[in-house]
């Protein structure tokens, strides 16, 4: 009898097993067949390469974004359902605490109420794009309700009605990433209140002259405090444009690289589409109708971050009424509350006050009572945002100057788009809002709300923003470097990137005529360090080193500057100069030294080389020489690798020790063994200045910024274009699309878009009542 119960048992144990995989495997996509869609107009088709890349052919541009729409949330409608949430304040609801500060700060600023009135301001046109978007989203979501994503299955959750505002806050928070330097703006305000104005020039030479105390460092604090990982600016990209006197074939080569946090499922997603009047092969963010790099068979784009300055902190002065001061007069702030909803514990109810310079984000931090509090002012929160207009008209434009006309409603974020069209011509124009300001303000520091200082009086002019077209030298690199020179009569920003990349581009490119779209791929790849390779002149060996530290350094000296993840170069290089940057600032900057945890490398150069009264420790009594800091950093690097890797010579090092790709999920790399599934790491070359970027974490070396996606545009043959993306098409762990493209991104092995031959997997989606 034991043994038919424990038969028993086990079977029903199997038939569980069996039934939870089954129901698992179910949330995986259909590929193949016919689909009823209730809103389709007509029949159309979405046919699958060997990458899962979808071609949609469709016989109206309402059905055209209606599919896309629907295969957006076929394959990634966990990210959609994050990102809305992140945008509206509203990822506690399923997340619980962790989610808290994101919201509390979205709800501030209220990015998603913005997005939901803009609709209104688009043209008809662009609305009917969005609206069809969304129909797409829900018909997927109403037939599917049992096979949805597993992050939906382990959270409980059901996804709600997509309205265009859940694509539209998408860019508003992209405008609030992609800026210059607000974070860094509420440091200098709070570093400027124990550091003067000498030595706060020497810490962002870019932004030296004009620093001025103006507020306690209370509320600068809590401007820092409250600035959740979601709104931390995260920019950088590579762009090459070049005409058709410097490739093979004789027609124009695009390359584009974004860089971005790492993430799974990846940000970019890859398709094609066909309607009448509309053809678009490229990039995507799911959640968006709109292709943000790619060609339309006529001109094909890409972008890169200007950092324009389009975030000001105003300091307000409260009035003993418990208003705001303007002049002399005291204005009351506008307050409204928010309820934000929390997984597993009460609401918590957010009262937001506002100057006539927007939110006061002071205010997140728990106990400020300040007589000084810190108001946000943002292009991402202008009324009229017109931007997903202009992605809808750069779909459609036919050539470069309907390109330029269509950009004239992209509004944020500031952007530098580089373009070239079958006619041969190329282009480069910078695009966005950039605030005119009153007063001397140059957007640097915070300003006094109550002087009138550094008020918005308008914007740089459309026609005046900078851009050029066919130059004579017939290339143009952008890799977040200075735009214009000194004479262009507007200030777009004083925190340019170094123009490290953008040099190694140059020096790549501008002897060459001959070039083709496998050039072009390579040259993304380059890990060669012009700034490793100018710096470590700045490392000669002192004397005194012990015989491990004098081999160390003479092998940096002989090292070409090559962040090779198979070299042992890197490593040591880059651990010794992030000893020597804390040997350096830590004692000034004292406790606010983790916010500036990244070398800053032009800083660090101007200390050692003139600037040198940086390397005596403030806390002790003898006076420590630059030449001091080298040694003692340099013993220092040492004895934690050799603590770290206690088997391994010098020679026997090598950077991809430590310096990997990461890629994590959300949700399932908090889950034993759903992690094994979902998250990875690969060894990776580069660091933050080489063409292939291998952004790291400040002493840790974690690769977790760069290029998740890289095209190539042939303009000979569009057809002929490449792309790839890291990880896959998929969000879902389970799927083969999930992270089948990691091999060939790693080596950059790109992808021809081409509609596959019939036969290939295909769903016939039809008109369903």
């Amino acid at each position: 009898m034991w043994g038919w119960i424990f038969n028993v048992a086990g079977l029903i144990a199997l038939m569980g097993f069996a039934t939870a995989f089954l129901w698992v495997m179910s949330s995986l996509p259909r590929v193949e067949g016919r689909i009823p869609a209730r809103g389709m107009e007509y029949a159309g088709s979405i046919t699958r390469n060997e990458a899962g890349v979808p071609f949609i052919t469709a016989r109206s541009g309402h059905d055209a974004y209606f599919a896309i729409g629907w295969i957006h949330a076929q394959d990634r409608l966990w990210q959609m359902e994050v990102q809305r949430r992140v945008g509206a304040g509203r990822l506690a609801e399923i997340v619980g605490e962790p989610g808290l500060k994101s919201d509390r700060f979205m709800r501030t600023l209220g990015l998603y109420r913005l997005a939901e009135a803009s609709f209104d301001t688009l043209d008809e046109s662009t609305q009917n794009a969005l609206s069809a978007y969304a129909e797409g989203v829900n018909a997927w979501i109403a037939d599917n309700a049992h096979r949805l994503p597993p992050e939906f299955l382990i959270l409980g959750l059901r996804p709600e009605t997509w309205k265009p505002a859940d694509s539209l806050v998408w860019g508003r928070m992209m405008a609030l990433r992609l800026t210059s330097d607000w974070r860094d703006e509420a440091l200098r305000g709070k570093l400027a209140t124990k550091l003067s104005a000498k030595y706060l020039g020497e810490l962002w030479p870019d932004t030296s002259g004009g620093l001025t105390t103006l507020a306690a460092a209370e509320p600068m604090q809590a401007v820092l405090a409250a600035l959740p990982e979601e709104a931390t600016p995260r920019d950088a990209s590579n762009v090459a444009v070049l005409s058709g006197k410097r490739s093979a074939s004789g027609a124009p080569l695009l390359a584009n690289d974004p860089h971005l946090p790492f993430q799974m499922p990846g940000l970019w997603y890859l398709a094609s589409v066909e309607a009448p009047g509309l053809r678009l092969t490229g990039a995507m963010v799911p959640g968006i109708p709109f292709h943000l790099i790619g060609h339309n068979g006529r001109i094909a784009w890409g972008t890169t971050t200007t950092h324009a300055d389009t975030v000001d902190l105003f300091v307000e002065q409260v009035a003993a009424d418990g208003g705001y001061l303007v002049g002399k007069t005291s204005r009351p702030f506008t307050e409204r509350q928010e309820t934000i909803l929390v997984k597993d514990r009460a609401p918590d109810v957010l009262t937001v006050r506002e100057s006539r310079h927007g939110p006061i984000i002071s205010d997140l931090v728990a106990g400020q009572k300040d007589n000084q509090v810190v108001a946000l002012k943002s292009t991402a929160r202008e009324p009229d945002d017109r931007t997903a207009q202009a992605l809808y008209r750069l779909g459609r434009s036919v050539d470069w100057r309907s390109f330029v006309a269509a950009l004239a409603d992209f509004h944020a974020p500031v952007q530098n788009f580089a373009f070239a069209d079958t006619t041969g011509a190329i282009g480069f124009i910078t695009a966005g809002r950039v605030p005119l300001r009153s007063g001397k303000a140059d957007g640097a520091t915070p300003v006094a709300g109550w002087t009138g200082n550094g008020e918005w009086t308008g914007w740089v002019p459309f026609a005046k923003m900078p851009q050029a077209v066919n130059p004579k030298a017939g290339l143009m690199v952008n890799a977040n470097n200075q735009v214009v020179g000194n004479r262009y009569p507007y200030r777009l920003t004083r925190s340019w990137h170094e123009g490290f990349r953008a040099r190694r581009l140059l020096d790549l490119l501008e002897d060459r005529h001959d070039l083709t779209v496998q050039d072009m791929l390579a040259i993304q790849m380059d890990k060669r360090s012009l700034a490793a390779e100018e710096f470590k002149e700045l490392l000669e060996a002192p004397e005194g080193l012990s015989p491990n530290a004098a081999k160390a350094a003479a092998m940096i000296q002989a090292w070409d500057g090559s962040m090779d993840k198979d070299r042992p170069e890197p490593l040591i290089y880059n651990l010794w100069l992030d000893k020597i940057w804390q040997n350096v600032v830590a004692d000034e900057v004292g406790d606010d030294f983790p916010a500036m945890r990244k070398v800053r490398l032009r800083a660090l150069g101007d200390m050692l080389a003139g600037n040198r009264h940086w390397c005596d420790d403030v806390a002790t009594d003898k006076a420590e020489s630059c030449e001091d800091i080298i040694a003692r950093s340099l013993e220092s690097a040492l004895a934690d690798l050799s603590a770290r890797f206690p088997k391994k010579s010098l020679d026997q090092l090598r950077w991809a020790d430590v310096h990997q790709a990461q890629f994590s999920h959300p949700i399932l790399s908090r889950i034993p063994l759903a992690n094994h599934l979902s998250d990875s790491m690969f060894p990776t070359d580069g660091d933050d200045y080489t063409v292939s970027r291998g952004s790291f974490v400040p002493g840790d070396f974690t690769h977790v910024h760069g290029a998740g996606l890289r095209v190539v545009f042939d303009l000979s043959d569009l057809e002929k274009s490449r792309f790839i993306i890291a990880g896959g098409q998929s969000g879902n762990p389970l799927s083969r699309h999930y992270d089948d493209m990691m091999p060939a991104w790693l080596d950059n092995r790109a992808l021809l878009l081409i509609k596959p031959a019939e036969g290939a997997a295909s769903i016939s989606l039809e008109p369903g009542y």
